[in-house]
Protein backbone atom coordinates (compact mmCIF):
# COMPACT_ATOMS: atom_id res chain seq x y z
CA UNK A 1 0.00 0.00 0.00
CA UNK A 2 1.32 3.47 -0.67
CA UNK A 3 1.84 5.21 1.66
CA UNK A 4 1.76 9.42 1.50
CA UNK A 5 4.35 12.03 1.76
CA UNK A 6 5.36 12.94 4.93
CA UNK A 7 7.53 15.95 4.25
CA UNK A 8 4.81 18.00 3.51
CA UNK A 9 3.20 17.74 6.61
CA UNK A 10 5.28 19.12 8.45
CA UNK A 11 4.81 22.13 6.73
CA UNK A 12 0.90 22.01 7.44
CA UNK A 13 2.22 21.99 10.77
CA UNK A 14 -6.74 21.49 9.38
CA UNK A 15 -12.26 19.88 10.88
CA UNK A 16 -13.22 17.74 8.04
CA UNK A 17 -16.22 19.59 5.96
CA UNK A 18 -17.81 17.67 2.75
CA UNK A 19 -18.42 21.27 1.93
CA UNK A 20 -15.82 23.49 0.06
CA UNK A 21 -15.65 26.78 1.89
CA UNK A 22 -13.37 29.44 0.83
CA UNK A 23 -10.33 29.16 2.67
CA UNK A 24 -8.64 27.34 5.75
CA UNK A 25 -9.56 29.90 8.23
CA UNK A 26 -12.50 29.80 10.89
CA UNK A 27 -14.30 32.11 13.12
CA UNK A 28 -14.27 30.80 16.83
CA UNK A 29 -17.16 32.43 19.17
CA UNK A 30 -18.91 31.64 22.20
CA UNK A 31 -20.32 34.08 24.73
CA UNK A 32 -19.54 37.03 22.58
CA UNK A 33 -16.32 36.71 22.13
CA UNK A 34 -14.69 35.31 19.37
CA UNK A 35 -11.15 35.01 17.65
CA UNK A 36 -10.29 33.66 14.39
CA UNK A 37 -8.02 30.07 13.56
CA UNK A 38 -6.07 30.08 10.39
CA UNK A 39 -4.46 26.95 9.07
CA UNK A 40 -1.11 27.75 7.00
CA UNK A 41 1.29 26.44 4.82
CA UNK A 42 4.27 27.36 5.97
CA UNK A 43 5.96 27.63 2.63
CA UNK A 44 4.93 28.42 -1.07
CA UNK A 45 5.41 29.16 -4.66
CA UNK A 46 5.18 31.95 -6.48
CA UNK A 47 2.42 30.71 -7.86
CA UNK A 48 0.07 29.98 -4.95
CA UNK A 49 0.21 33.75 -4.47
CA UNK A 50 -1.63 35.67 -3.40
CA UNK A 51 -3.37 35.04 0.27
CA UNK A 52 -7.16 33.95 0.17
CA UNK A 53 -8.76 37.48 0.94
CA UNK A 54 -10.39 36.01 3.86
CA UNK A 55 -7.08 36.10 5.74
CA UNK A 56 -6.15 40.23 5.09
CA UNK A 57 -9.80 40.61 6.55
CA UNK A 58 -9.24 38.48 9.94
CA UNK A 59 -5.75 40.25 10.12
CA UNK A 60 -7.84 43.82 9.72
CA UNK A 61 -9.87 42.79 12.56
CA UNK A 62 -7.71 41.29 14.31
CA UNK A 63 -5.69 43.61 17.63
CA UNK A 64 -3.18 41.02 18.05
CA UNK A 65 -1.18 37.86 16.00
CA UNK A 66 -0.60 34.44 18.02
CA UNK A 67 1.58 31.82 16.15
CA UNK A 68 3.06 28.39 17.44
CA UNK A 69 6.49 30.37 18.51
CA UNK A 70 8.22 33.18 18.93
CA UNK A 71 8.60 35.18 15.48
CA UNK A 72 11.80 36.93 16.73
CA UNK A 73 13.88 34.41 18.21
CA UNK A 74 12.87 31.79 15.51
CA UNK A 75 14.42 34.32 12.84
CA UNK A 76 17.29 35.02 15.34
CA UNK A 77 20.97 33.36 13.83
CA UNK A 78 21.49 32.23 17.42
CA UNK A 79 18.36 30.12 17.05
CA UNK A 80 19.25 28.91 13.61
CA UNK A 81 22.51 28.09 14.92
CA UNK A 82 21.12 26.21 18.02
CA UNK A 83 18.40 24.64 15.41
CA UNK A 84 21.49 23.03 13.84
CA UNK A 85 23.06 21.51 17.22
CA UNK A 86 19.84 20.16 17.71
CA UNK A 87 19.62 18.37 14.03
CA UNK A 88 23.23 16.55 14.45
CA UNK A 89 24.24 14.30 17.18
CA UNK A 90 26.16 15.94 19.81
CA UNK A 91 27.08 12.43 21.37
CA UNK A 92 29.62 10.52 18.96
CA UNK A 93 27.18 8.64 17.09
CA UNK A 94 27.18 8.61 13.36
CA UNK A 95 23.44 8.29 11.10
CA UNK A 96 24.98 4.77 9.68
CA UNK A 97 25.62 3.83 12.80
CA UNK A 98 21.47 3.82 13.18
CA UNK A 99 20.11 2.86 9.73
CA UNK A 100 21.25 0.15 7.43
CA UNK A 101 23.93 0.01 5.16
CA UNK A 102 21.39 0.20 1.96
CA UNK A 103 20.16 3.29 3.25
CA UNK A 104 22.72 5.09 3.99
CA UNK A 105 23.82 3.82 0.69
CA UNK A 106 20.49 5.13 -1.04
CA UNK A 107 20.82 8.66 0.82
CA UNK A 108 24.38 9.33 -0.38
CA UNK A 109 22.63 8.38 -3.95
CA UNK A 110 20.43 10.86 -3.27
CA UNK A 111 23.31 13.82 -2.47
CA UNK A 112 25.05 12.47 -6.02
CA UNK A 113 21.73 12.66 -8.00
CA UNK A 114 21.44 16.11 -6.27
CA UNK A 115 25.18 17.13 -7.27
CA UNK A 116 25.76 17.64 -3.19
CA UNK A 117 28.55 16.13 -1.06
CA UNK A 118 28.90 12.50 -0.64
CA UNK A 119 28.22 12.04 3.57
CA UNK A 120 27.04 15.37 4.68
CA UNK A 121 24.36 13.34 6.35
CA UNK A 122 26.83 11.66 8.37
CA UNK A 123 26.05 13.31 11.70
CA UNK A 124 22.83 14.48 10.96
CA UNK A 125 19.92 13.24 12.98
CA UNK A 126 16.88 11.83 10.78
CA UNK A 127 14.83 15.43 11.45
CA UNK A 128 18.07 16.99 10.11
CA UNK A 129 18.62 15.19 6.97
CA UNK A 130 14.21 14.97 6.01
CA UNK A 131 14.42 18.46 6.61
CA UNK A 132 17.86 18.83 4.43
CA UNK A 133 16.55 17.19 1.58
CA UNK A 134 13.13 19.04 2.20
CA UNK A 135 14.86 22.14 1.98
CA UNK A 136 16.72 21.14 -1.26
CA UNK A 137 13.56 19.84 -3.11
CA UNK A 138 11.99 22.94 -2.39
CA UNK A 139 14.82 25.29 -3.38
CA UNK A 140 14.66 23.48 -7.22
CA UNK A 141 11.03 23.84 -7.52
CA UNK A 142 10.84 27.48 -6.49
CA UNK A 143 8.82 26.92 -3.22
CA UNK A 144 10.30 29.92 -1.90
CA UNK A 145 7.48 32.56 -0.42
CA UNK A 146 6.47 33.16 2.88
CA UNK A 147 3.32 31.15 4.56
CA UNK A 148 0.61 33.60 6.38
CA UNK A 149 2.53 33.05 9.71
CA UNK A 150 5.64 34.84 8.72
CA UNK A 151 4.14 37.16 6.18
CA UNK A 152 1.25 38.47 8.70
CA UNK A 153 3.90 38.47 11.87
CA UNK A 154 6.10 41.30 9.58
CA UNK A 155 2.61 43.29 8.71
CA UNK A 156 1.77 43.22 12.84
CA UNK A 157 5.01 44.23 13.60
CA UNK A 158 5.17 46.93 11.32
CA UNK A 159 1.52 47.73 12.16
CA UNK A 160 2.42 47.54 15.79
CA UNK A 161 0.09 45.14 16.55
CA UNK A 162 0.70 42.50 19.49
CA UNK A 163 2.44 39.55 18.28
CA UNK A 164 2.70 36.11 20.85
CA UNK A 165 3.48 32.52 20.56
CA UNK A 166 2.04 29.65 21.73
CA UNK A 167 5.17 28.12 22.56
CA UNK A 168 8.53 29.02 23.83
CA UNK A 169 11.70 28.78 21.38
CA UNK A 170 13.52 25.77 23.20
CA UNK A 171 9.62 23.36 23.30
CA UNK A 172 9.60 24.53 19.61
CA UNK A 173 12.82 23.50 18.41
CA UNK A 174 12.74 20.25 20.29
CA UNK A 175 9.77 18.86 18.90
CA UNK A 176 11.53 18.94 15.68
CA UNK A 177 15.26 17.90 16.51
CA UNK A 178 13.41 14.87 17.72
CA UNK A 179 11.19 13.63 14.87
CA UNK A 180 12.65 10.46 13.59
CA UNK A 181 14.44 9.12 17.21
CA UNK A 182 14.17 5.74 17.73
CA UNK A 183 12.61 5.35 13.91
CA UNK A 184 15.21 6.07 12.02
CA UNK A 185 14.96 3.32 9.33
CA UNK A 186 11.15 3.44 8.29
CA UNK A 187 11.62 7.43 9.56
CA UNK A 188 14.13 7.81 6.41
CA UNK A 189 13.25 5.37 4.08
CA UNK A 190 10.30 6.33 3.59
CA UNK A 191 11.25 10.13 3.70
CA UNK A 192 13.49 8.99 1.00
CA UNK A 193 11.70 7.20 -1.23
CA UNK A 194 8.83 10.27 -1.42
CA UNK A 195 11.17 13.09 -1.70
CA UNK A 196 10.68 13.25 -4.90
CA UNK A 197 6.99 13.38 -5.01
CA UNK A 198 7.39 16.70 -3.47
CA UNK A 199 6.59 18.93 -6.43
CA UNK A 200 3.13 16.67 -6.94
CA UNK A 201 2.02 16.70 -2.98
CA UNK A 202 3.11 20.42 -2.48
CA UNK A 203 0.64 21.36 -5.87
CA UNK A 204 -2.35 19.41 -4.36
CA UNK A 205 -1.40 20.49 -0.63
CA UNK A 206 -1.72 24.03 -1.36
CA UNK A 207 -4.61 23.64 -3.87
CA UNK A 208 -6.80 21.98 -1.08
CA UNK A 209 -5.67 24.80 1.30
CA UNK A 210 -6.28 27.89 -1.06
CA UNK A 211 -9.56 26.10 -1.50
CA UNK A 212 -10.95 25.36 1.74
CA UNK A 213 -11.01 21.24 0.59
CA UNK A 214 -10.79 20.18 4.31
CA UNK A 215 -11.88 16.79 3.39
CA UNK A 216 -8.93 16.37 0.89
CA UNK A 217 -6.00 17.65 3.38
CA UNK A 218 -6.98 15.56 5.99
CA UNK A 219 -6.47 12.38 4.07
CA UNK A 220 -3.21 13.71 2.22
CA UNK A 221 -1.29 14.89 5.69
CA UNK A 222 -3.07 14.35 8.59
CA UNK A 223 -4.47 10.09 8.20
CA UNK A 224 -1.66 8.86 7.06
CA UNK A 225 1.12 10.29 9.33
CA UNK A 226 -0.97 9.27 12.16
CA UNK A 227 -1.55 5.74 10.57
CA UNK A 228 1.83 5.38 9.72
CA UNK A 229 3.88 7.56 11.60
CA UNK A 230 1.83 7.18 15.39
CA UNK A 231 4.93 8.46 17.32
CA UNK A 232 5.64 11.39 14.78
CA UNK A 233 1.61 12.23 14.87
CA UNK A 234 1.41 12.15 18.73
CA UNK A 235 5.05 14.29 19.32
CA UNK A 236 4.16 16.40 16.55
CA UNK A 237 0.38 17.45 16.90
CA UNK A 238 -1.27 15.75 19.68
CA UNK A 239 0.66 16.84 22.46
CA UNK A 240 1.52 20.28 21.17
CA UNK A 241 -2.55 20.70 20.48
CA UNK A 242 -3.12 19.51 24.02
CA UNK A 243 -0.38 22.19 25.21
CA UNK A 244 -2.38 25.11 23.02
CA UNK A 245 -5.50 24.67 23.57
CA UNK A 246 -6.31 26.01 27.27
CA UNK A 247 -4.36 29.14 25.60
CA UNK A 248 -6.40 29.67 23.04
CA UNK A 249 -9.71 28.94 25.10
CA UNK A 250 -8.62 32.10 27.50
CA UNK A 251 -8.02 34.03 24.61
CA UNK A 252 -11.93 33.32 24.25
CA UNK A 253 -12.72 35.04 27.64
CA UNK A 254 -10.93 38.09 26.17
CA UNK A 255 -12.79 41.44 24.68
CA UNK A 256 -9.43 41.86 22.62
CA UNK A 257 -9.63 39.84 18.51
CA UNK A 258 -6.64 37.73 17.54
CA UNK A 259 -5.21 36.11 14.47
CA UNK A 260 -4.23 32.49 15.77
CA UNK A 261 -2.12 30.75 12.65
CA UNK A 262 -0.69 27.79 13.05
CA UNK A 263 0.45 24.57 10.45
CA UNK A 264 -2.86 23.60 9.23
CA UNK A 265 -2.79 20.05 10.69
CA UNK A 266 -3.15 21.17 14.02
CA UNK A 267 -6.24 21.69 13.13
CA UNK A 268 -7.99 18.91 11.50
CA UNK A 269 -8.79 15.88 12.88
CA UNK A 270 -10.13 13.61 15.22
CA UNK A 271 -6.93 14.76 17.80
CA UNK A 272 -7.72 18.57 16.12
CA UNK A 273 -8.13 21.82 17.86
CA UNK A 274 -11.34 22.92 15.75
CA UNK A 275 -12.49 19.40 17.18
CA UNK A 276 -11.90 19.79 20.75
CA UNK A 277 -13.39 23.57 21.03
CA UNK A 278 -16.52 22.58 18.76
CA UNK A 279 -17.08 19.73 21.74
CA UNK A 280 -16.82 21.65 24.54
CA UNK A 281 -19.66 24.16 22.99
CA UNK A 282 -17.64 26.79 21.10
CA UNK A 283 -19.06 27.49 17.93
CA UNK A 284 -16.73 27.21 14.63
CA UNK A 285 -18.12 29.25 10.90
CA UNK A 286 -15.23 28.68 8.15
CA UNK A 287 -14.60 31.66 7.01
Amino acid sequence: MRKNLLLPSLFLLIFSSSVFAETSLWKVSKEGQYLYLGGTVHMLSAKDLPFPKAFDHAYSDAAAVVLETDMAKLQDPATQFQLMAQLSYQDGRLLNQQISEQLYADLNKYLQERGLIPNMFLTMKPAGVMLTMMAVEFQRLGISQQGADTVYYNRAVKDGKSVAGLESIETHLGFIGNLGEGNEEQFLRQSLDNVKKTEEMMDKIVKDWKQGNLKGLEKTVVADMRRYYPRVYRSLLVERNLNWLPQIKRMLTTEEVELVLVGAAHLIGPDGILKALNAQGYKIEQL
